[in-house]
């Protein structure tokens, strides 16, 4: 899902817009990728190391899933959470030294600690780390124009239309994928709290399910839901007239929307919320998959 986001960003939303004013990307595709695979990679390591702590509640929450102490040992965990980090960290590094922004280097280096203390400290208190891993995944497909932006800038600042109007349009179309990723995700953990209950106060977390209950709970997520749909509904009235982009906010996001959120009110049993959970990501991957769509418009826009 990680490089599925950050290509779909590159090629269906970025470089389309900066072919209209006929300016291509500034990160090569060899820099790109090792972009993506460090991103991937800490990724990876931040879900080792939450397994490595989660093995007392997943025994409860889902014990035919559980890895390490039966797949994996625990040293070895800690060696691939290691060697991850490591292969994320130093392609960070790299690519932040070649294109000359070292200051990025924060970013690599930061992720990985981020991700340790949400594991051991954050995940356990009552909504900061459901913020905290929402924010992460809000942050993927900024990457993409993070790490573009300073070249434009730095190349085509004295190209007024690009720099007025098209570095614009870049933030606020990769801002609107970050956010709608943010949301998603944020709904999603708050569910996936609801489905782990029993294995979460085993292990002494303070979830939201487990402070407020399963009803107030089913509350929140349908108002986060109702929420992002109306955010949604904003951004395309704003930005968006085509019937294409009509139909497809009606059908593909605010049909699975609102089926999410009227599910959940009546949601008790774990069933219930790993359901709503696959739901999500389904829902996850609909919103994203709107970028070839915004590659279309915009093409469409070049040629008329």
């Amino acid at each position: 899902m990680v490089a599925i986001t950050m290509y779909l960003m590159r090629w269906s939303v970025i470089s389309p817009i900066l072919g209209l004013y006929d300016i291509n990307l500034q990160v090569s595709e060899l820099a790109f990728l090792c972009l993506v695979v460090s991103t991937m990679v800490i990724a990876a390591a931040g879900y080792v190391i939450n397994d490595y702590h989660d093995v007392r509640a997943d025994r409860i929450n889902q014990p035919g899933r559980v890895v390490i102490d039966y797949q994996v040992s625990r040293r070895m965990a800690m060696l691939m959470h290691l060697i991850l980090n490591t292969i994320g960290v130093v392609l960070g590094i790299l690519f932040s030294l070649y294109y000359r922004v070292p200051w990025m280097i924060l970013i690599f280096a930061g992720s990985p600690v981020l991700l340790w203390y949400y594991t051991v400290r954050l995940k356990h208190k009552l909504l900061i780390g459901n913020l905290v891993i929402s924010f992460l995944t809000g942050t993927v497909p900024l990457l993409v124009i993070l790490f573009e932006y300073p070249l434009l800038a730095r190349k085509y600042a004295d190209y007024p239309a690009f720099s007025s109007q098209g570095l614009q349009a870049l933030l606020v179309w990769i801002a609107a994928f970050g956010f709608f990723a943010f949301m998603t995700n944020l709904i999603r953990e708050i569910i996936k709290d609801a489905e782990d209950y029993e294995g979460d106060k085993e292990s002494g977390s303070i979830t939201i399910p487990i402070r407020i209950g399963f009803k107030s709970t089913n509350l929140i997520v349908f108002g986060l839901s109702i929420l992002t749909l109306a955010f949604l509904g904003y951004f395309f009235i704003v930005h968006l007239t085509d019937k294409i982009s009509l139909a497809y906010y009606l059908i593909l996001l605010v049909i699975p929307f609102l089926f999410l959120a009227f599910r959940v009110l009546n949601a008790r049993l774990p069933k219930d919320y790993h359901f709503l959970s696959q739901l999500t990501k389904i829902i996850m991957l609909l919103g994203l998959l709107y970028a070839p769509v915004v590659h279309y418009i915009i093409r469409r826009i070049a040629e008329s």
